[in-house]
């Protein structure tokens, strides 16, 4: 365990948050990413792969050595400290390793950190983190990574809580532009959010529909099969006829 608190200290989180976010030109981003603010992330390509694997890859080693397989047992042996320490922790499980690990070695992502992110997501939801902490509640670019554990998960149950989650995000973004008075006491946070999103509320719309539209896609893929057909390659899995028509006909495979 001391060895996995060496490796991932607060440093190192708040390292990586600074550079995860870093390419932000404006604070309104957390509130409301545009499409500028989005393509980093998941359009990055070997640039990013190659600052994951060489900042971060030792953190993962460590959690891997470590003998660790449950998000509980993580969070117990390292005790995020902040909410923004959490938020951190779950871009390390759940971000990090699809850069690092690809093509055979995906393997790791989906049969390791896969699980271990959904603990710890699953976790910062149940205790609070994400719907009591007005910086990540009310910044859908901070909230959004606590919902993607979910959605990479292959189990239905998780996928049934995914979506009343991505709801959630949903409906309160249309709290917020609907909301008056922002400038009168309450909070901050809540505030500064509403003022950005009242300036375009089509794309605060759009940018949370996208985010619901894209866990539906996982949730019917799940539900039509019981688990990522695109993954079978990675984890060993024989492919079933119906999947193997799936993959041809040009199903999603998320960029594997």
């Amino acid at each position: 365990m001391a060895s996995v608190k060496e490796a991932v200290t607060p440093a190192l989180l708040a390292e990586l948050r600074a550079f995860w976010f870093g390419h932000f030109e404006s604070q309104d981003a957390y509130a409301l990413p545009g499409q500028k603010d989005l393509m980093p992330w998941f359009m990055g390509g070997k640039a990013l792969d190659d600052i994951c694997i060489e900042r971060y890859a030792p953190a993962l080693e460590a959690i891997q050595a470590s003998g660790i397989t449950s998000g509980k047992d993580l969070v117990e042996a390292l005790e995020p400290a902040t909410p923004l320490d959490w938020l951190s922790l779950v871009l390390l499980l759940d971000q990090v390793p699809r850069n690092c690990y690809r093509g055979a070695s995906s393997r790791l992502v989906y049969s390791v950190f896969d699980p271990i992110a959904l603990g710890v997501a699953t976790a910062a939801i149940d205790r609070g983190i994400v719907d009591q902490t007005p910086e990540i509640r009310w910044f859908c670019a901070r909230r959004m990574w606590f919902y993607l554990p979910l959605m990479h998960s292959e189990d239905m149950a998780t996928h049934e809580r995914a979506m009343a989650a991505y709801q959630g995000m949903v409906d309160d973004v249309e709290a917020l532009i609907a909301s008056e008075r922002v400038d009168e006491g309450g909070c901050e946070h809540k505030s500064r959010a509403a003022k950005v999103l009242q300036r375009d509320p089509e794309a605060a719309r759009s940018m949370v529909k996208l985010n619901f539209d894209l866990e539906k896609k996982h949730y019917d893929i799940v539900r039509q099969f019981g688990r990522y057909p695109h993954r079978n390659g990675p984890l060993g899995r024989e492919t079933t006829a119906e999947e193997q028509k799936y993959l041809d006909e040009g199903g999603e495979t998320f960029t594997s």
